[in-house]
Order: structure tokens, then C-alpha cells, then sequence
């Protein structure tokens, strides 16, 4: 679908049902900082995939900063030029860092849901910022793929150890005492 198109689509109230991944969405993402109280400020987050879990639909969103800081780095998307940050519908040059995400289902309460549209999607990333987000969700899909392999292979050796060998118990014979006379079970 053409990404003004999609945008369109999805700033609708039907928006959970047309969401997809490279779309900007304001989301109340938890911090971590200490001494922060109430509730989180509502956040520009880029969607990096949506999943299926349980008949459930959940958003896998990355942290949005406009802070030019080291913190928060990793697997960085970067919208810096006007036309990038501004077709996405961000006001400011905003980094999106991979590195700090949430799996969250769609029907979160944590979606800050605009009055006028009914949505909770800002735009939608295109050009190089969009082509750097597929960097990312590569990598990151490797990643799983690689530490899925890794336990299978493990658990698949465990497996075949634990079918190969056994272990003999030896116990002793338990003894009840009934009415005196010790008897052997």
C-alpha cells in the first residue's frame, strides 16, 4: 500500500486494525528514571513489527527521543531533516532507539489517542529513516532466530543425553512401624 495512503488509513479510529510496522504512534512509554511519579508522558515510539499472540495483536514499539544525549543508544532510526521528521508527523529531529522497546498489545491503555482522529498513529517514517528502521528490524529478528536456535539445540542435546543415560536410584526399602513390629514395604 502507498505510505500516504496507509498514513491516511491509519489515522482513523479503525488505526489498531490498520497499523503496521514504520508507523509513529504516541505512546505513554514507562521510564526508568528514579524519582519519576505518575503517569508517563505521552511519546512519539516507532512501531518496529506487529504480532499476533493469542488471537491478541501487540505492537513491538522503540523509545522516542529528541534528546541529542548518549543514553539510550542502540539500534538507532534517526528522522534529523525536516522532510524526514515532518512527513512522519514528529515537530523535531527525533532519534528511535531500538535498543529500549516493549511488546504491548494494541488495546494498551498506554496509546495516547488524538481527539480529532481517533488514532494514536503521529505519520509514518519513508525514505532513508525508513530503510534504516529494515536495518534494525533485521538485525533484530537475527537475534531472535539465533537465540531460538541456540536453546533447541540445547534443549535437543540435553534431550539426547537425558535419552542416552540413565540414572540408578538406590533406596532403601522404607519401614513402617505398625503396632510394634517393623514391616518392610
Amino acid at each position: 500500500m502507498h505510505d500516504s495512503i496507509q498514513t491516511t488509513l491509519s489515522m482513523t479510529p479503525a488505526w489498531q486494525d490498520l497499523i503496521t510496522h514504520g508507523d509513529i504512534v504516541s505512546f505513554r512509554f514507562p521510564l526508568a528514571e528514579e524519582g519519576h511519579t505518575g503517569r508517563p508522558k505521552a511519546r512519539p515510539c516507532l512501531v518496529l513489527d506487529i504480532e499476533e499472540h493469542g488471537g491478541q495483536r501487540y505492537a513491538l514499539l522503540a523509545y522516542g527521543t529528541t534528546s541529542r544525549r548518549r543514553s539510550n543508544i542502540g539500534y538507532e532510526v534517526h528522522a534529523r531533516r525536516p522532510a524526514e521528521y515532518l512527513s512522519a508527523g514528529l515537530n523535531e529531529p527525533t532519534r528511535f532507539v531500538g535498543a529500549r522497546r516493549l511488546l504491548v498489545p494494541l488495546k494498551h491503555s498506554g496509546f495516547a489517542v488524538c481527539r480529532a482522529t481517533g488514532s494514536a498513529v503521529l505519520g509514518r517514517l519513508g525514505g532513508a529513516p525508513f530503510n534504516a528502521m529494515n536495518a534494525v528490524r533485521c538485525r533484530i529478528h537475527t537475534e531472535y532466530d539465533i537465540a531460538a536456535d541456540h536453546r533447541s539445540r540445547r534443549g535437543s542435546r540435553t534431550g539426547v543425553l537425558r535419552a542416552r543415560s540413565f540414572t540408578v536410584e538406590r533406596r532403601t526399602p522404607r519401614r513402617v512401624i505398625l503396632s510394634g513390629k517393623e514391616v518392610q514395604q
